[in-house]
């Protein structure tokens, strides 16, 4: 929970998945409706009414319009519209100005280049796709950071343990240097002999100072993943349970196992992906790939210009006349070669997506196997460790016996501590590796989120959760 909540990695790709949905809004409303509204006030006076005295002749028109685009590439635009003329020397409130209104409507349809929903839902496509991608990034990273606290906290387990094994050698060590200076008051020990036991002594300290220092390497290490930096924090120690000393549970059959690990694959669904928002790009391109042949029908009410703005009201309403068009418009540009080079670069751009999604998973089964034979391979290891652990505990208790019985010397009982030593290093090993690679395993079938009660929906909720932020992370819509 603190992971989720606190780190600022994670937090970091959650919110660009919240921008990666902005995107898609924005690409949803190229086929919002559009408020238009303009005004010209303009005048004229030609040369002849200059010669002869003739005022200015002034025009005031203000249009307004509601125009909207289409997933199919047409255009319908409405329109009215009003005109108001009038002399210089009146004035705008002058009743001398005459006024005409009009209404319009227009629609234009591509047939050829830029019509169909391929091409014009191609951004909208990519928006999703892309919202969809960085959606399963952002849920393989929650799984990662899930699998690296579990490793980071079972490290700092180990560390501890360790800890406390060499602490035990060392308490062994000075033991030993007593039992030395005791044998050597009675005669039965030579300087020599107390100076290795002393010397040992020594080098148990370094190696209590060599795991203290490893735990505050881990504890750090896992600090870093919970997002517990602060200096009021780093003083308080992290609390971790004890490292069972139980092997962890063995793996599915491979066969039966890499299926699961295959459906769950958070990259083969982000290339998948990626190869749909190609797939759209190059059909677009194929459809754009042809001249541009533009069809537009248009018609217009036009009422009479008058006096006063009433009577074009009335005028417009019960005398209007009407015209209406159609027209045709071919454009090709000569060699064509933008158009060419788009489709070229689309399907490249596919086939490129196509050997990404098989590179992706042929590592996923590479990568799948040796995860699981390191599982396989640590759980055997953790066996092997118990054993030799239990036999060279015995092996080195029962030199100390002998020594003090007198059928042994420092020598043997030395090798003896070092090998005890190394044993204890690689069992310790053997857990954390075994519990790394439990880890690594159940983060590819997904079994990692069940294992801390957590499901993909729930780890993104907790994402940011304990950070404080001017707004609240908006809502994920479901995966599409």
């Amino acid at each position: 929970d603190q992971a989720l909540a606190r780190n600022l990695g994670l937090v970091i790709t959650r919110l660009e998945t919240a921008r990666s949905l902005d995107f898609v809004e924005q690409a949803e409303a190229t086929f919002d409706p559009v408020f238009g509204w303009s005004n010209r006030l303009s005048g004229a006076q030609s040369s002849s009414d200059r010669q002869l005295g003739n005022p200015s002749a002034r025009d005031f028109s203000s249009d307004i319009s509601l125009s909207r685009k289409f997933s199919w590439g047409g255009t319908l635009t409405l329109g009215t519209g009003m005109t108001r003329l009038w002399a210089d020397g009146g004035s705008l409130n002058s009743t001398a100005s005459s006024f005409d209104l009009g209404t319009s409507l227009s629609y234009t349809q591509p047939l050829l280049a830029g019509a169909g929903r391929a091409v014009n839902l191609s951004a909208l496509i990519a928006a999703k796709e892309g919202a969809t991608r960085t959606r399963l990034a952002l849920r393989a990273s929650a799984l990662d950071l899930i699998r690296d606290t579990e490793v980071a906290y079972w490290s700092l387990a180990g560390a501890r343990t360790l800890v406390a094994l060499r602490e035990t050698s060392l308490r062994s060590a000075e033991s030993l240097l007593e039992q030395v200076q005791t044998k050597r008051r009675l005669g039965d020990a030579t300087a020599l002999e107390e100076l290795q036991a002393a010397a040992e002594v020594a080098n148990q300290k370094v190696a209590v100072l060599n795991a203290q220092q490893s735990v505050d390497g881990a504890e750090m290490r896992l600090r870093r993943t919970l997002g517990r930096g602060d200096a009021a924090e780093i003083e308080q120690a992290v609390l971790v349970e004890a490292i069972p000393a139980v092997a962890v549970a063995a793996p599915e059959p491979f066969t039966q196992w890499i299926r699961q690990a295959a459906n769950f694959d958070f990259d083969t669904a982000i290339q998948l992906s990626a190869l749909a928002q190609a797939n759209s790009t190059l059909e677009a391109a194929r459809q754009n790939d042809a001249p541009q042949l533009d069809l537009t029908l248009s018609g217009a009410n036009l009422g009479p210009s008058v006096l006063g703005l009433n009577q074009a009201y009335n005028g417009l309403r019960d005398s209007s006349g009407w015209s209406n068009s159609i027209s045709l418009t071919y454009r090709l540009p000569l060699g064509s070669r933008e158009s060419a080079a788009n489709l070229r670069s689309a399907s490249r751009a596919r086939q490129q997506a196509e050997f990404r999604l098989a590179d992706v998973r042929q590592n996923l089964v590479f990568n799948a196997r040796a995860t699981w034979r390191d599982l396989e391979a640590a759980r055997a290891r953790v066996d092997s460790a118990t054993s030799a652990l239990a036999l060279q505990r015995q092996s080195y208790e029962g030199e100390r016996a002998r020594y003090a019985a007198g059928q042994s010397d420092i020598l043997r009982v030395l090798q003896a501590q070092a090998a005890l030593d190394a044993t204890q290093l690689n069992w310790i090993q053997s857990l954390l590796d075994a519990r790394s690679a439990s880890a690594r395993v159940a983060r590819l079938d997904g079994s990692l989120l069940a294992r801390h009660g957590f499901s993909l929906e729930a780890a993104e909720a907790k994402v940011g959760a304990g950070l404080p932020m001017d707004e609240p992370l908006p809502p994920l819509p479901a995966t599409p």
